[in-house]
């Protein structure tokens, strides 16, 4: 037991950490007064450890604006989509399929609940699995057998004022707002663009429908991340402009990788997650959504039938345990639309025009440019080094403890306390 007081009291003695050393002093009172300023260093050093831990806790990160002149390639358009409405949709579907004239009546109510994602009574989705299961079709087949050719809704094309075929960014796909002639960001990145060009525009001359009274399209745009989005309505006889600018907000701290608090896998958005989520409670598809990487899981699934669409439609997120994470980058748009009236159209130049049915089609031109476009990097002030770096400032100011004094210690107890140990051992043994 002597030769353990030994050691440490030679340790403590010539140890290099702040007045531990004087707590052997000769004196009584200058043992009380160190041993008062050993407490008030400690107690300063606990206080700033918890601000220090807790301003860690809070995350703060640094927001810097990245030039978009300087790299044009951040200046990606977004999806494109035109969509003929759920009304127009219903109307191709009653007279593709023969549908009596009774029940065709409450079709666009139908189509409208189920288009727009809403939750649709079990008799009026019978109605429609009447007309489907004669041809063994399930709904997203039938949505893409009445569907026109694209060639027939976006009539003409300009990218970057120059015309170009539309079957080189446009093709039928299915999108959250049913089957779409979708232009994707991949086929606007493998049409020629010059750099000089710090505006992306592409100009479309649409039409939905030759029938009165259905003749309006939708569009929307939407980027990989993006969440929620909504369409636009085009009435025919106009057109319209719109100027389109993004806020992009990328996360670059890598530790929300490793800890799996942001996700950053391509294709991915939280609202895609928590739609994949419910597919795999329901076992199938919903009949309306983005086409999606097809390596992921739910590709394995069938198509739901009708009956069984409710499954998806109900909210039960209160229940779900789905662990979807947000996006490690995030992205919102802002779009600015003007709309007039073409009624000079034919004394115009451009060849947009020609040949456009003013009373059934629109004009539309999306010009996104760096004027509103702002891409921001987020990188945290707060990481683990820095953490360590302060909490290492904070011991030695007020308690000398450094490298060297934890090297002190391990030495102390892995080979000061044992070789005492031994030695009171042997002691023993002798006497």
């Amino acid at each position: 037991m002597r030769s353990y007081t030994r050691a440490v009291r030679r340790f403590l003695e010539t140890t290099t950490l702040h007045g531990f050393k004087y707590l052997f002093a000769k004196y009584y009172c200058d043992r009380i007064g160190w041993l008062i300023c050993c407490c008030a260093s400690a107690g300063c050093a606990a206080v700033l450890c918890t601000v220090v831990w807790a301003r860690f806790l809070q995350v703060p990160a640094l927001l810097t604006l990245k030039e978009v002149a300087s790299d044009l390639d951040e200046l990606e358009m977004p999806m494109v989509a035109v969509c003929p409405p759920p009304i127009t949709v219903a109307a191709m579907f009653t007279n593709h399929f023969n549908v009596n004239e009774t029940i065709a009546e409450r079709f666009p109510n139908i189509f409208e609940k189920i288009l727009r994602r809403k939750n649709v009574p079990e008799h009026q989705l019978a109605l429609v699995d009447q007309v489907l299961e004669p041809h063994a079709l399930t709904f997203t087949e039938a949505l893409f057998e009445i569907m026109p050719p694209c060639k027939d809704i976006v009539t003409k094309c300009q990218w970057q004022r120059r015309s170009i075929p539309c079957n080189r960014l446009f093709e039928e796909d299915l999108t959250q707002w049913g089957v779409c002639c979708v232009a994707s960001r991949a086929r606007f990145k493998s049409t020629p663009t010059s750099e000089l060009d710090i505006t992306r525009r592409l100009t479309l001359a649409v039409q939905c429908y030759n029938k009165p009274m259905l003749i309006n399209c939708h569009f929307f745009t939407k980027y990989d991340v993006e969440e929620w989005f909504e369409p636009s309505l085009l009435y025919s006889g106009h057109l319209y402009r719109a100027q389109l600018a993004f806020a992009s907000v990328v996360d670059e701290d890598p530790h929300k990788l490793l800890d799996g608090t942001c996700a950053a896998r391509q294709f991915y958005s939280r609202s895609r997650c928590l739609l994949k989520c419910m597919e795999s409670r329901c076992g199938c598809l919903d009949v309306i959504r983005l086409s999606d990487d097809p390596d992921e899981p739910t590709k394995r699934l069938q198509t739901c039938p009708l009956h069984k669409l409710n499954c998806l439609r109900t909210d039960k997120r209160e229940k779900t345990t789905c662990d979807c994470l947000p996006t490690c980058k995030k992205v919102s748009t802002r779009m600015i639309i003007e709309t007039s009236r073409m009624n000079a159209f034919n004394n115009a130049v451009d060849n947009i025009y020609s040949g456009l049915n003013v009373s059934k089609g629109s004009v539309l031109t999306i010009s996104l440019g760096m004027t509103g476009t702002v891409v921001s990097m987020v990188s945290p002030t707060e990481t683990w080094i820095t953490l360590l770096s302060s909490l290492g400032g904070v011991f030695n100011m007020f308690l000398g403890v450094g490298f060297f004094s934890l090297l002190e210690l391990l030495f102390f107890i892995l080979i000061r306390l044992p070789i005492a140990f031994q030695r009171s051992t042997e002691i023993n043994r002798y006497n």
